[in-house]
């Protein structure tokens, strides 16, 4: 909008241009995605994962970083010889015995799912830095935690998780 102002005094108004907001940059498209499909990586491990370590169904077990801590403490224990430990699923709120091969079985399962969303968020950076490094700003800025990978990535996703989880071809 043009103002003129005359003595204090407005004395006529009038639409002007507004000028269009630049376009993102790929350095800026880059760094938004990143940003936001790491935030979407860390809410997915908080969010948990389901397991059967006990036997009686499918139980979910959410990861907040104290969470993830406390499975640390407890792997750790477990590792030193302990025969049990304290642990509970999200439908509970009071801890409940695991045998040392329940806990060690829901350790492992919760390891794997943190690596799988942390290499699958490696990925997805990847994907989007490519495309914006291919001058595809638009289909950059759309990759998020939901994005399928190409088949490509993917395999290189895969072979990626298995050598960290001990199952990779060296």
């Amino acid at each position: 909008m043009n103002i003129t102002v005359e003595d204090n005094t407005v004395v006529s108004m009038a639409a002007g241009v507004v000028p269009e907001a630049a376009s993102p940059t790929a350095a800026e498209i880059k760094a938004e995605r990143s940003t936001a499909i790491k935030a979407a990586c860390a809410e997915a491990i908080t969010g948990g994962f389901d397991a059967d370590v006990l036997g009686r169904g499918t139980l979910h077990y959410t990861l907040t970083e104290i969470q993830q801590r406390d499975l640390q403490t407890q792997y750790a224990a477990v590792q030193a010889g302990a025969t049990e430990a304290l642990w509970h699923d999200s439908s509970r709120v009071t801890h409940e015995v695991y045998t040392a091969s329940q806990f060690t079985a829901l350790f492992n399962t919760g390891y794997a799912y943190i690596i799988s969303c942390k290499i699958r968020s490696d990925w997805l950076e990847q994907l989007a830095h490519d495309l914006a490094d291919a001058d595809k700003l638009s289909e950059a800025a759309a990759v998020d935690w939901d994005t399928e990978l190409s088949e490509g990535y993917q395999t290189q996703c895969d072979a990626q998780i298995a050598a960290m989880l001990g199952g990779g071809n060296e």
